[in-house]
């Protein structure tokens, strides 16, 4: 069903008040570029796009947004005193992703998709140098 605008959206449009949201589109920069697969934090940032859902755009964690009230925090995957990365080795990562078991034996919570433990060896070596680089963040700080 085709949308249509009643009479004081016609007015905002008209004075430029409102936007389409074609008219706000960075049209020349929607798709984000082509990074060569590769052990580099570039190549971790393009990866981790699908991390961002839980963890949010700058990787602090904290509340879920998109999930049930039930689902716990998710993890501060930046370099900051309290987070759990600070703490791992990049095998250490490695094993999380792959066995979701934590260094300590804890497993992790089921909400984390199991299918990232199915990332390669160069996807998950670049996610690792990509938290690694980011600034240390507090968790939750979104």
């Amino acid at each position: 069903m085709p949308t249509e605008l009643g009479p004081v959206s016609r007015v905002l449009l008209a004075t430029g008040k409102m936007k389409l949201a074609a008219d706000v589109i960075d049209h020349p920069n929607v798709m984000p570029k082509a990074i060569a697969p590769g052990v580099s934090a570039d190549y971790g940032r393009y990866v981790a796009a699908s991390c961002m859902g839980c963890h949010g755009v700058n990787f602090s964690g904290g509340k879920i947004e998109v999930g049930p009230p039930s689902w716990p925090q998710a993890a501060n995957l930046t370099p900051h005193a309290d987070a759990r990365l600070k703490k791992w080795t990049e095998a250490d990562f490695l094993q999380v992703m792959r066995a979701a078991k934590r260094p300590d034996g804890t497993d992790l919570d089921p909400v984390m998709p199991r299918a990232f433990g199915q990332m390669n060896d160069v996807e998950l070596k670049a996610l690792w140098a990509f938290f690694k680089s980011l600034p240390a963040t507090a968790t939750g700080v979104r």
